[in-house]
């Protein structure tokens, strides 16, 4: 474990403690949903983006990667921001200024789901990097007919929001998850591993 996810693990159990001594009670983490519980927005892959896509850049720069499909326009799939010293670390090192980045984002077909790592980075928790998905070209709302809480594809699509693995099999909303537009999702990138714009089952 790195230091600062050591730090970051005392800090939680130190607050939970003190809330549960000041308040008399028991304090609880949202563990999240299972994979199955959500239902993952279809992406039709007719124009598919190239996948690992990689960003690369400075750690005092501020940068924004764009990801596009492979049609004639290069239609956006989703592009993240990158902000000055975003990336804090990297197998435990900390990041000089001048230090090369490298961010890759893995996608999986047929759906709007980003694996980004590598898995030794760290984000600065006071100015992670922000992502925003977009869906309204190739984005297959068809699904919403496997649940009984939609009444239609384009209530299912305002109900949509960027979901990240906290755990395995863990699934919480991404830190300030929101719609940016009718079909587009913005949030905040908490630490490399995998998001997917879904909504509840």
């Amino acid at each position: 474990m790195t230091h600062a996810r050591e730090a970051t693990r005392c800090l939680v159990a130190a607050s939970a403690a003190l809330l549960a001594a000041c308040g008399g009670g028991t304090t609880s983490v949202d563990t999240g949903l299972s994979r199955s519980a959500l239902l993952a927005l279809a992406r039709f892959d007719s124009a598919g983006p190239s996948s690992p896509a990689s960003c690369v850049f400075h750690n005092n720069q501020l940068f924004t990667c764009s990801i596009t499909h492979s049609d004639s326009v290069h239609t956006l799939f989703a592009s993240i921001k990158f902000t000055p010293h975003s990336i804090v670390s990297r197998s435990d090192t900390l990041l000089c200024d001048s230090c090369t980045i490298v961010v890759t984002v893995a996608l999986t077909p047929g759906s709007y789901q980003l694996d980004v790592g590598p898995a030794s980075l760290v984000f600065n928790q006071s100015g992670e990097p922000v992502a925003t998905v977009s869906f309204e070209r190739y984005g297959d709302p068809s699904v919403y007919t496997q649940s009984s809480r939609y009444a239609s594809a384009a209530a299912y699509e305002q109900a949509v929001e960027l979901w990240r693995e906290r755990t395995p099999d863990h699934w919480v909303e991404a830190r300030n998850s929101s719609h940016s537009g009718q079909f587009a999702i913005t949030s905040a990138l908490e630490g490399p591993g995998s998001y997917l714009v879904a909504a509840v089952k």
